[in-house]
């Protein structure tokens, strides 16, 4: 086809269709903006909180072209002058770092890094001499208390020279006196500007890391490679560290966010699925009510394969901005949900700053890519399936078309194919994470479609129902609304395939929250049980919150009314040359909840010898058993620890998974006694509010005290904070959904035109015409709910079961909302009646052959 002609079909043919019916036009572009909205967005999520920890690395690692790290405790202070002798290292220097509360300013959380940035060349990087305002040298190195604070931290806390702040120290609150600032430079702009610096002396005693080193800074000569030297620093240090390059913290920092990244992709393929959807319901009506049209050309000599390029083109118009719009608000929903989503991220898997938005070009190269795929793919199948019918049957002046009977067994047999091929997933090796991922939207995909396929089948057999129902009575209502339905199921499918589509996503999204919220709250209830619970800080912390000396512990049990108090510790360890989260177990009741094992047993063998427990999903991806042998990394090199059990743990483990040791173990192996959080058992007839207090007053500022209710509401808050996006994304498919049932429901009525006509010259009135649409509108959004509800209650039995399984190990029992979901389907049966409201006004304002609906 010339170039020519086709502009002419777009000038005479598709422009006035455009303009006169807007919102079908409209429906198009949203559908498509939809599914590159949500891609833009969490690519953009995601590469910022990447982005973020990998900054945040390379910040505090500076100039460094390795880096040593110890296991547990850290590395010995004298591994620094060793690390200096050997050949290619042009400079070294340690650090200590932690997150200190505020205990004048509760909401405050630093990150305190202490350094020898006076005597060490290593960190001018960081800290370059000209962004640092310090009068008195000397002083402040002769002086414990003196610490540097960034200048955006003084601007937000009115902080001057000589000015006191209360740092919430492992051991207890400890005054810091300024003594200096830094400019506004990379280093000082992480975590909103609270990094505070001391002189590394006065650090490690703070943090109780004396003669210890979190981790060494090296700088290399010009003429070493770091591939060169590395084994010589492993070789002189002994097993019990671990020399690597600072990059790979990026690919430390994608192991422990994979989860994360993983649920957000899976949440935008549900988007482009039922985006698709949407784009070819539009496409699909646009073209079934312009068949006349089509066939007149048609008739005329233009080809189909020329009508088709045309709708095929006419579709490719509407997508471009349709992308160009979910490309705007991709970049600005990923503005607003950023903070959200790094703040839940800082609180269940680690902390990060991503305050700023880094925008992911691949993310919307992909975006853009799937955007006009679908809406092509979508416009070419529904161009196909409307030209398949004869022309001279288009042709004929008939109102709306009979389509006739589908196929329902074809049709069901299919969609069970579709159903059944989901499950193919159990199938994947849980190594390979991201082909899990991958699966699991393919089956979504195929999911979706076997619904689509279903929908005709539902919409017909409904339609024959209410028919034999109608016959039974004289409602002239119901013989409308049932006469209506069979003439176009495929058509009536498509509407009922979109909303089962958003019903389904939200039914998915509500299942795996309630089942997760459940197992969570369920296992914490029982590795938890306490009265109390104490940390430092303002508020609890869903992951290991700031340390806490055993001094903290004594001082919590001398307090009266308390029976009991027993620290919960997590620290970084190796397995098998992989990251993991080392646990103190508690050996008092109520004990673990184990999946191997038994726990009486395994309290006695804990507190023995070389024993340890593992964490069910660590078991998983290890493939290990109780009986096995464990190898962990410790500050004296590796050690063998026998397995006695598996355990489900959610909080230690996250993606990385836990191993838990006696406390003992904890303090004697890793020569580690802190914890992160103190829980408290009351004595029997104490009020939980009087002790409370009472700890607070004994502490001071800078803890927070929680019952166990408002411990487990904190982790609710956590979690809902996580899924809002969720929410917010399903919330905008419901409601695009209810506008393409609206434009469906308005092409019906044009169709029907004469025959309404005919109706209300008969004697109808306007209000039964109405009505009959409504009931119309109110049948297909009950398909839709019952089918949504299915299919979003099997997708989400499967996520939670079997694919949660696959990514992270967890083991996840399914809880169904039923009563939500529920009301689910009775809203989309409701929201479906309301949207046939505008239709319907349409239909009753038919008094000749002639209707306008826009």
């Amino acid at each position: 086809m010339s170039p020519r002609l086709l502009g002419r079909l777009l000038r005479v043919v598709s422009w006035p269709y455009w303009i006169e019916h807007g919102v079908r036009t409209a429906l198009t572009i949203v559908g498509v903006a939809l599914g590159v909205m949500t891609i833009v967005a969490v690519g953009d999520v995601s590469r910022s909180i990447l982005i973020a920890y990998r900054n945040t690395m390379t910040s505090v690692a500076g100039g460094a072209d390795l880096e040593v790290e110890g296991a547990g405790e850290g590395v010995p202070e004298e591994a620094l002058s060793t690390v200096l002798t050997v050949p290619g290292v042009h400079d070294a220097a340690g650090l200590v770092e932690g997150f200190l509360p505020l205990a004048d300013h509760p909401d405050e959380t630093v990150y305190l890094v202490g350094i020898d940035f006076l005597g060490s060349q290593m960190w001018d990087t960081q800290l370059p001499r000209s962004a640092l305002d310090l009068p008195d040298s000397l002083e402040f190195v002769a002086r414990l208390d003196s610490i540097v604070v960034s200048r955006m931290l003084a601007r937000r806390l009115g902080l001057e020279f000589g000015s006191r702040v209360t740092l919430v120290a492992p051991a207890g609150p400890r005054t810091g006196i300024v003594r200096g600032f830094l400019d506004d430079i990379p280093t000082t702009r992480l975590f909103d500007g609270a990094v505070v610096v001391m002189d590394l002396p006065a650090a490690q005693r703070l943090l109780g890391r004396e003669a210890r080193l979190d981790r060494i800074a090296i700088r290399l000569t010009d003429a070493t490679s770091a591939s060169k030297v590395r084994p010589a620093l492993a070789g002189v240090l002994g097993a019990a560290t671990v020399v690597h390059e600072p990059e790979s913290r990026g690919e430390q920092a994608e192991q422990i966010l994979f989860s994360l990244r993983s649920m957000l992709v899976v949440a935008a393929s549900l988007a482009v699925i039922v985006g698709a959807l949407i784009v070819y319901q539009a496409v699909s009506v646009s073209v079934q009510q312009r068949r006349r049209d089509l066939a007149l050309l048609n008739a005329v000599g233009i080809p189909r394969s020329t009508l088709t390029l045309l709708t095929v083109v006419e579709t490719a118009a509407l997508a471009m901005l349709g992308v160009a719009i979910g490309v705007y608000g991709g970049t600005t929903l990923a503005g607003a949900a950023v903070g959200t989503v790094a703040a839940a991220t800082s609180e269940i898997w680690t902390r990060v700053d991503a305050d700023v938005v880094v925008h992911s070009l691949a993310g919307v190269g992909v975006a853009a890519g799937v955007g006009m795929a679908m809406a092509l793919v979508a416009s070419w199948l529904a161009a196909r399936v409307t030209f398949s019918a004869p022309t001279i049957e288009a042709l004929r002046p008939t109102g709306i078309p009979l389509e006739g009977p589908p196929r329902a067994g074809r049709r069901l047999l299919l969609a069970t194919s579709c159903a059944a091929a989901t499950w193919l997933i159990v199938l994947v090796p849980p190594r390979h994470r991201w082909l899990v991922v991958a699966v699991i939207i393919l089956s979504q995909l195929v999911a979706y479609v076997g619904a689509a396929i279903v929908s005709p089948v539902l919409v017909a057999r409904t339609g024959a129902t209410l028919q034999q129902f109608a016959k039974r009575t004289r409602s002239l209502l119901f013989r409308m609304a049932s006469d209506a339905l069979p003439r176009v199921p495929r058509r009536a499918g498509m509407t009922v395939a979109a909303i089962s589509a958003a019903l389904a996503m939200a039914a998915s999204v509500a299942g795996f929250v309630q089942s997760f919220e459940n197992a969570w709250l369920s296992w914490l209830q029982q590795h938890f049980s306490a009265d109390l619970f104490v940390g430092a800080g303002a508020r609890f912390h869903l992951v290991a919150g700031p340390p806490m000396s055993l001094d903290i512990g004594a001082h919590i049990g001398a307090v009266p009314g308390v029976a009991r108090v027993e620290g919960f510790r997590v620290i970084p360890a190796g397995v098998h040359g992989a990251q993991v989260f080392l646990e103190s177990a508690s050996l008092g009741p109520p004990g673990l909840p184990m999946v191997e094992g038994s726990w009486e047993e395994a309290r006695r063998l804990l507190d023995d010898g070389d024993y340890a427990l593992v964490s069910d999903n660590l078991a998983f991806r290890l493939s290990l058993h109780r009986g096995d042998l464990l190898h962990l990394d410790t500050p004296s090199g590796p050690r063998d620890f026998q397995i006695v059990g598996t355990f489900v743990d959610y909080l230690g483990s996250l993606d990385l998974g836990s191993v838990a040791v006696s406390r003992s173990m904890l303090s004697t192996v890793w020569n580690d006694s802190a914890a992160n959080l103190y829980r408290v058992w009351l004595r029997p007839g104490e009020e939980a509010s009087v002790v409370r207090r009472r700890i607070l007053a004994t502490l001071g500022s800078g803890y927070y005290v929680v019952t166990v209710g408002q411990f487990l509401e904190s982790v609710r808050a956590v979690w809902a904070r996580f899924f809002v996006a969720a929410w917010a994304l399903e919330l905008v498919a419901t409601l695009v959904s209810v506008i393409g049932l609206i434009n469906a429901q308005l092409a019906t009525i044009i169709d029907r035109t004469g025959e309404i006509a005919m109706l209300r010259a008969i004697g109808v009135s306007a209000s039964d015409v109405t009505s009959g649409v409504v009931i119309e509108c109110a049948t297909l959004g009950a398909i839709g709910g019952g089918l949504g509800l299915a299919l979003g209650t099997m997708l989400s039995w499967q996520f939670v079961t079997v694919s949660m399984r696959l990514l992270t190990g967890w083991r996840i029992g399914f809880v169904l909302p039923l009563a939500p979901l529920l009301g689910g389907a009775c809203l989309a049966a409701a929201l479906s009646a309301l949207a046939g409201a505008v239709p319907a006004r349409a239909a009753a304002r038919v008094q000749t052959h002639q209707l306008s609906v826009d």
